[in-house]
Formats: C-alpha cells, structure tokens, sequence
C-alpha cells in the first residue's frame, strides 16, 4: 500500500503526484484503458501523468406513471480527463438531454457543465481497498429546464478489492448537493426550488468474459435528504466491456428500476479512447 505519513514511502507518493517533479512512477499504457462510464460505480484508477482520455456514448430512459410517460435521451455524455500527476487527475463532464412526456411538451437543451477532480489514495493491502477519492462541482451554464442556476458541489470515495484474479468488487458512498445537477432529479415535481442533499451508494461485481472483454454486475441507490416528499431510487445494472484496443473500448449497458421513484428502465452504450 502506498504511505505518504514518512520517509522514502513519502518521498515515493510526493513523486507520484508531481510535489517533488522528477520522472513518473507509472506507465498507464502498460494496462488496457479504464472508463469511468457506464456503470455508476466509478473505476479507481486514474488516467496517468500527461494522458488525455474521452469517454462517451447515448442513455435512454423510461418511466410509466399513473400521469404520464416520460423518454429521455442523454448525449454524448461527454468525459474529458485529464492526468496532471500518477494519482491524481481533472476530469470536464458535458450532457445534453431530449425528454419526451407522451401528455406534454417535450423539453430539451445541455445540462449544467461538470468539473471534477479524481485523487488515487492507496493500492489494495488485504482487505483495506484499493480507495479513490472523487470531488465534483457544477456551473450553471445549462438549459433553464435542466439547471439548478446554482453551484453544485460533492464527493464519492471509491473503493475495490480484487477478490481473484481479474474479479473485483468495488463500490462507492458519497453525497452531491442538489442532485448535482443530473437530470434524473431536475424534475419539478421534487420541489428543486428547495435545496436537499443526494446520498448515493454502490456495489459492482466485475467479472471476465473473455481475454479481451468483462461483464460487471451493479446494485446502485440514491436517497434524498431535505424534500418535501423524500425521493427514494434503486437500480439493478448490467453491462459489457469490449476492448477493441488496448487504447479503446466500447460498452454496452441495461438496467431497472427497483423503486417508484425511479426510472422504470435505462439503456445505452458507449466508449473510450485513450490518447
């Protein structure tokens, strides 16, 4: 496990992130490419000092209720990261979104632009996981009906275990202010005039199909704290890797609601490329 608290482990991590300089530590393109997408749990790796890597892809979503039905579509769901240092990397998220009530007029425009900061704390030592930490903030420079016109702020800490060889389970606990802007809770229904707190937590079992490609098996939550009527989602997720190249993969994804408040069904797929 990386030490930063002494001596040379010290001296090792301050190198990893660039505070000492000198030559780095690690080279990413030794390993297949990672993405952040896809799956809610995040991966808790990062990209690499100097590495530029852009994940995307298409999300559509379903939702019957005694009211209505809503279809939304989420494009290109863009990810720009970025590796200032070994451990620690920048991250600019941008959305666009198309919903379509069958009863209503359908609304569309870009959600609030996305800046995010990823820190590699520790390897995998036992049973303490591999652990990541992730900070995000939002601008409100979105469509009126998808921006909270306000900042938003928040933090994950991500974790994995590697439990046999290529199997890993890894999860996430965090928490965003006002839903951090995701379009999933920008819903005037919810009452988003009024300031709450989104709690998430995950748990994601990753398993290999073949040499070149990994199924993944997800349980991820959100729970509100500070609405009227408290907002409850739960879903059940499955998806695929498809390395086409060590620097590029493709991914495909489907899940279910498990509670009321959620969407009924969600779908996509997408990538990413490594520079």
């Amino acid at each position: 496990m990386t030490s930063a608290v002494s001596g040379q482990e010290s001296d090792h991590w301050l190198r990893r992130c660039c505070i000492l300089g000198g030559e780095s530590e690690r080279d990413p393109y030794e390993e297949p490419i990672e993405t952040d997408r896809h799956d809610f749990t995040k991966s808790t790796k990062t990209v690499g000092r100097g590495v530029a890597q852009i994940e995307g892809g298409y999300l559509y979503l379903y939702k019957d209720t005694a009211e209505d039905v809503d279809q939304t579509h989420v494009a290109p769901e863009f990810v720009l990261r970025y590796g200032v240092c070994d451990d620690v990397e920048f991250q600019v998220r941008w959305n666009y979104v198309w919903r379509f009530p069958e009863e209503e007029v359908g609304a569309e425009g870009a959600e609030d632009l996305r800046l995010a900061t990823k820190v590699a704390l520790w390897e995998q030592d036992g049973w303490l996981p591999e652990t990541t930490i992730f900070g995000r903030m939002t601008a409100p420079t979105g469509a009126p009906e998808w921006t909270t016109e306000r900042v938003e702020a928040g933090g994950q800490v991500i974790y994995a275990w590697e439990i046999a060889e290529d199997w890993e389970l890894a999860g996430t606990t965090g928490g965003f202010s006002n839903g951090a802007g995701d379009v999933g809770f920008q819903d005037a229904e919810l009452g988003i005039d009024d300031n709450f707190v989104l709690w998430a937590q995950s748990l994601a079992l990753g398993v290999p199909i073949s040499e070149r490609s990994e199924a993944y098996f997800e349980w991820f939550g959100f729970w509100s704290y500070g609405l009227e009527e408290e907002v409850v989602q739960q879903y059940l997720n499955i998806g695929v890797d498809v390395l086409i190249t060590d620097n590029f993969v493709i991914d495909f994804r489907v899940g279910s609601g498990l509670t009321d408040d959620s969407e009924d069904f969600f779908a996509g797929v997408g990538g990413g490329l490594r520079l």
